[in-house]
Parts: C-alpha cells; sequence; structure tokens
C-alpha cells in the first residue's frame, strides 16, 4: 500500500516560515531548518497535500512510499 510524503525538493526556495508546518494535521514535519519529517505519520493518512499546498514558494514536492517499505521502531528504539 502506498502513501504520499513531502520531500524538500527545492531547498534554494524554501524560507523556512513554517507554513508546511504548522499546516500539518498530524504533526509529521518536525522542524523546518533542517527541513525533518516523520514518513510513518504520513503514512497513517491517505492523499493529504496539505503541507505542500500551504507551501507558499513551492519548495515541497510529495514522493511516494510503500507502508512495506518503512522500518517499524520499537518504543524508545532506535
Amino acid at each position: 500500500m502506498s502513501f504520499n510524503y513531502p520531500e524538500l525538493k527545492h531547498p534554494e526556495r524554501c524560507n523556512k516560515c513554517g507554513a508546511c508546518m504548522n499546516s500539518c494535521p498530524i504533526h509529521a514535519i518536525l522542524r523546518v531548518d533542517p527541513f525533518e519529517v516523520d514518513i510513518t505519520k504520513c503514512a497513517t493518512r491517505e492523499d493529504c497535500f496539505i503541507c505542500a499546498m500551504a507551501c507558499p514558494t513551492g519548495a515541497l514536492v510529495l514522493k511516494e512510499g510503500r507502508k512495506e517499505e518503512l522500518k517499524i521502531r520499537e518504543p524508545g528504539g532506535t
């Protein structure tokens, strides 16, 4: 099963405004400088493009991932 997650494809466009992070309903974007996203949270939603739409500069693109490829971490582990 696939899911979408944001990638900072155009870092030169990012003005670090935080619009993507503030718009994410599941708090998957952990920080914008440097850009970090928890794709395991994105995997819980289908067709969520809110962060990419909120980006005023078009710095984010959506990539496709597969849930089967996610490494599940144990609490407190790596």
